[in-house]
């Protein structure tokens, strides 16, 4: 700090120091002055300066990008007051910090003479020097390309820019309905024009009572006409495309009423009310369409608007207008007189005819089942037979089983367990096996010592741990998951000493050391050892079978 840098000049008492004789008095100005002179000082007050710059210049690039930040949402609304085509020029290149700089130029510029931007952008000298842009941007790395000269832009107003600039009337799927292609006054006038020309020749077609070909160049008017809107200050031009487009929709739905295309006429007038809530002849048209589609109480609330809209016209249209509208509500009224009438003769000849008599409805409105032939009522009657025999003799087993002490239910036969030699298995439950062979006690001690080497294996102990683990530790799945596991091991040995190398072999095996382990406690002990480690030791299920 400057204050140590101060106290640094002072010399030592013992050596002589020029100065001193200024030091010894710091209030004085002329120290002071001396002081501020010397090269290192001017130094340390240079490099503060320094600091302090640094620390303006973060301050002002912080500003300068709030500014810039601004500026880009101020560029990005006047945008979507442009065309489609303007957009899709400026979109892939305006996350480009020469593009903004220069879009905010021209905006700037457009305030400055009062002009609207749209129109300041299609000045050739600007939109020339925006195709010089982006001849620069694409020119790889000769150009401005390159992360360096991108500016970090707003997510949502780089989505906003590409759905605008790749604009898809009316969206992908149909999500965006009031989506349309903006076009300038020379592009619009040109749209204007050929639906014009459309209208003009469905219009002679319908003249001549050709109502297919003027229902098809209606509706070419107007797959062309939903697409596009002019630019916002367009007004002029905005409300001629909605009028236009508004005639080809109600001119469609009165080709379509001439053809029997009821639906089709529904959903014109549908859409040209969207347009116009109270267009009297769209509403005309949809009550025409409801009445031949049978719903007449929707078409008689239209014609109940229609009149309302008619009370604010000049008498000589309310007149005309209301001569329509009353003779469509007479046609209506006899349409359901007619049907009243019909449906009363309907039920009376059913009536005459005994439709709703003699048995053919059942009191709940259903109708009752055929009768059944001879052989059918022979066959339900012996099932019945059978039925009722089952379940006596099931009652009588019952009450018998009950007498003897035995469950009242009959239990079926219980799950084998894993043959072991102390507890051979699948005794009282197979079969009984005739002996073919029988061992000595030597052998029956082999045996044992065979069994107990190749249930030790460090492979086999693996193997059932593994199935104890994938069965939950649960006893009885286990149990058949090891039998399978085992006789892999066992198979061999049974083939080695003479035995079936079946299931029927190994409870053979099993029987003879029962022989043996019985009588001698020590082979016994080495049994349940053998057993022991078959069920995978202390970690794995031994012992599991009491719980």
């Amino acid at each position: 700090s400057l204050v140590g840098f101060i106290g640094s000049v002072h010399c030592r008492p013992d050596r002589r120091c020029p100065a001193m004789a200024m030091a010894k008095d710091v209030g004085k100005p002329e120290f002071w002055n001396k002081f501020m002179q010397r090269p290192e000082v001017q130094a340390a007050m240079r490099s503060k300066l320094k600091y302090e710059s640094y620390a303006e210049q973060a301050q002002r690039t912080k500003l300068d990008k709030l500014e810039r930040k601004q500026r880009r949402y101020e560029i990005m609304d006047e945008l979507m007051r442009c065309a489609t085509n303007v957009k899709h020029l400026i979109s892939p290149m305006f996350r480009y910090k020469i593009t903004q700089q220069y879009l905010w130029k021209v905006l700037s510029e457009a305030r400055k003479e009062g002009l609207l931007f749209c129109d300041k952008l299609r000045e050739p000298q600007v939109y020339h020097r925006l195709m010089a842009i982006k001849a620069e941007i694409t020119a790889g790395p000769y150009g401005v390309a390159g992360w360096q000269a991108e500016e970090e832009v707003e997510e949502d107003l780089m989505d906003k820019m590409v759905v605008e600039a790749d604009c898809i009337p009316g969206g992908i799927d149909g999500e965006a309905p009031d989506r349309k292609q903006v076009l300038d006054k020379r592009e619009i006038q040109g749209v204007l024009d050929f639906g014009q020309q459309i209208k003009s020749e469905g219009n002679e077609a319908f003249a001549n009572e050709n109502w297919e070909g003027a229902l098809t160049r209606y509706c070419q008017g107007d797959e062309m006409l939903k697409n596009f809107r002019a630019e916002p200050h367009l007004s002029k031009e905005n409300k001629e495309l909605k009028t236009m487009h508004r005639a080809c929709l109600n001119n469609k739905a009165n080709a379509a009423l001439r053809m029997d295309q009821w639906q089709t006429a529904l959903r014109a007038a549908d859409d040209a009310l969207r347009l116009k809530p109270d267009d009297e002849k769209a509403l005309f048209r949809k009550a025409q369409a409801l009445e031949w589609l049978g719903k007449t109480d929707e078409a008689l609330e239209c014609l109940d608007e229609v009149e309302q809209i008619a009370q604010d016209m000049d008498e000589e249209f309310r007149e005309a207008i209301m001569a329509d509208v009353t003779e469509r509500r007479t046609e209506i009224k006899d349409i359901e007189h007619r049907a009243a009438l019909d449906y009363k003769n309907l039920f009376k000849a059913m009536g005459d005819k005994e439709v709703f008599g003699g048995g053919r409805f059942l009191a709940d409105g259903t109708s009752p089942p055929p009768a059944l032939t001879g052989e059918q009522e022979r066959q339900m009657k012996k099932m019945k037979d059978k039925e009722e025999y089952l379940a006596a003799k099931l009652k009588y087993e019952r009450e018998l089983r009950l007498k003897e002490g035995r469950p009242g239910v009959p239990q079926g036969p219980k799950e084998p367990e894993m043959p072991t030699p102390n507890k051979p298995a699948g005794i009282g439950y197979l079969r009984r096996l005739e002996r073919t062979r029988t061992i000595t006690k030597g052998q029956a001690e082999q045996l044992l010592q065979a069994l107990m080497e190749i249930y030790s294996a460090p492979e086999f102990q693996k193997k059932v741990h593994a199935d104890a683990k994938a069965v939950m530790y649960e006893f009885q799945p286990f149990l058949r998951r090891l039998k399978k596991t085992a006789f892999v091991v066992q198979e061999p040995l049974l083939d080695k000493w003479g035995f079936d190398p079946t299931e029927e072999g190994l409870q053979e095996l099993m029987v003879c050391l029962n022989d043996h382990t019985l009588r001698d406690p020590a082979l016994r002990k080495l049994a349940d050892e053998t057993t022991k480690m078959l069920y995978g030791g202390e970690d794995g299920m031994w012992g599991m079978e009491a719980d």
